[in-house]
């Protein structure tokens, strides 16, 4: 019997340079974050600190995304993040990655719901009154399933099928919002105030009553907002063993989409707040805080796009819609490939590892994940327990922040200072470089533990927030052990199997 499920996971390498650098751009955060940025800036937008963090949270993640990039080039596997990670210590490797596809779970199910609410949020700037009909449980649960079996049966379909809706998503998604960006930038300070008209004034009404905090402190504050962007540079190393001219398909894959994501994400939210005005926003994200009229509404860019009312601003307004379906597109891709990857590794049961000859789709994980996501959508949107779900996926940021991102790299950390890399790079390097990236990591998760209220819409002691934040975390060591005992029964010690690479 073979230390793993199949000599092969079946999967083609068919992704190159730009595929990857595209789908990887869709399923980086940065297209939906400038709405959560905005959001904070009555917090810690004083002085220039809203502008500042843009630059500071960028740049704080490099040490990150040099640690996936060779992570991504030197591990091209599938799942390859979680086979570095778990042949540093299986147990701990595991249930870190075992988080991380819950989680994404969590994250899929809430994103469809999200762009489901956008449409609505534009509608209801327009004054059209489908926004009602839309954001009304039944059609919007409805809407939201029929969107995500549309977008996973195209992946049963066909993997390439899969990975090219995912590229043309994320091609459009990022030309509107660019195009928005430009736009808004180029509009005059006249028409839009025009065009919001008395909506404008009551925002700057509004930012007389925040007193944002500026300097250092309100710099960290605003950068960890973007903390569930810039964690997020590990899709490559998702589909490493779809990738082909790794070099090359990784550096841009991982590097270049950081390159420019933080490129694009800078100038978007940087012309937003010049085009309206950093008060202005201050005063709708206070609105927002304090439920204000239509603060909601004012602190979205898709929807402040849509209160202009030209023909252009309009189309990039419902174009705001699919800022959120590109995430979506990718993760659905996402956790197929970590649950593949786990019963190739023998934890999770064989049946995940099944590949189709023929359309090179792992069928049962997509399925798998069909199923919890529509059923984590019913809770949501249908049922008296929404509340409870909904306290969940609001802990869904903290849940992979800290037990997957601080986790590994915490236990990547330890295991360099003993010696034990597993990548081909110098310690000297590796090591200052990984303490940095885990030092800003806990920074962020400060931030969100002391001020839960603002970052994860949850009021709740740091404590009781961790605890809680851990139990997806202890289900995988959990399911470690019970697997590990199962395997040594069958003979198949789990030792044996991570000490090898997964074949690809």
């Amino acid at each position: 019997m073979s230390l793993f499920t199949r000599e092969s996971t079946g999967l083609v390498r068919e992704v190159g340079p730009l595929k990857a650098l595209l789908v990887s751009m869709g399923y980086n955060g940065f297209l939906i974050v400038p709405f959560v940025y905005l959001t904070g800036i009555y917090l810690y937008g004083g002085g220039n600190a809203a502008y500042v963090a843009l630059i500071a949270s960028w740049l704080m993640f490099i040490p990150g995304v040099i640690m996936w990039y060779l992570i991504t080039r030197q591990y091209p596997r599938t799942g390859g993040d979680y086979v570095y990670f778990s042949r540093l210590n299986p147990p701990v490797g595991f249930a870190a990655w075992f988080n991380f596809a819950i989680g994404e779970m969590l994250y899929d199910a809430v994103l469809v719901y999200f762009s489901i609410s956008q449409l609505g949020l534009v509608l209801q700037a327009l004054g059209n009154p489908l926004a009602s009909i839309i954001v009304s449980p039944r059609y919007e649960f409805a809407i939201a399933v029929a969107l995500v079996v549309v977008l996973i049966m195209v992946n049963v379909a066909s993997a390439r099928a899969g990975l090219t809706i995912f590229m043309v998503i994320s091609a459009v998604a990022l030309l509107t919002f660019i195009a928005s960006a430009v736009y808004i930038a180029l509009l005059p300070e006249s028409l839009i105030k025009g065009s919001l008209g008395s909506a404008y004034v009551e925002a700057l009404v509004n930012a007389n009553k925040a007193s944002p905090v500026g300097g250092v402190y309100g710099v960290l504050g605003m950068a960890s907002f973007t903390t569930a962007v810039w964690a997020y540079v590990n899709f490559p190393a998702t589909i490493g063993g779809e990738i082909r001219r790794d070099r090359v398909t990784a550096l841009l894959g991982v590097v270049g989409m950081f390159i420019m994501g933080g490129l694009f994400f800078t100038l978007f939210v940087a012309s937003f707040l010049r085009s309206l005005g950093v008060n202005f926003y201050i005063g709708a994200s206070y609105m927002n805080a304090y439920g204000v009229d239509d603060g909601f509404i004012l602190v979205n860019p898709g929807a402040d796009l849509a209160l202009i009312h030209t023909p252009i601003a309009v189309a990039l307004a419902y174009s705001s819609v699919l800022w959120y379906i590109a995430p979506v597109t990718g993760v659905i891709i996402q956790v197929s490939r970590y649950l593949l990857a786990f019963s190739m590794d023998r934890v999770l049961p064989g049946v995940f590892s099944y590949v189709n000859p023929r359309t090179h789709s792992p069928i049962v994980a997509h399925l798998f994940d069909l199923a919890v996501t529509v059923a984590l959508m019913y809770i949501l949107i249908l049922t008296p327990f929404s509340s409870a779900l909904l306290y969940a996926l609001d802990l869904d940021a903290l849940i992979l922040l800290v037990f997957t991102f601080i986790v590994s790299v915490l236990l990547a950390l330890i295991m360099y200072i003993k010696g034990v890399t597993k990548l081909k790079v110098s310690k000297a390097l590796i090591i200052p470089l990984t303490a940095i990236y885990l030092a800003f990591l806990l920074i962020f998760a400060y931030y969100w533990l002391t001020q839960p209220q603002y970052y994860l819409y949850v009021t709740g002691n740091p404590m009781q927030l961790l605890a809680e934040s851990s139990v997806i975390f202890v289900i995988g060591l959990v399911i470690f052990t019970i697997a590990k005992y199962i395997r040594d029964k069958e003979g198949i010690p789990l030792s044996l199997v991570y000490e090898e690479i997964p074949p690809e």
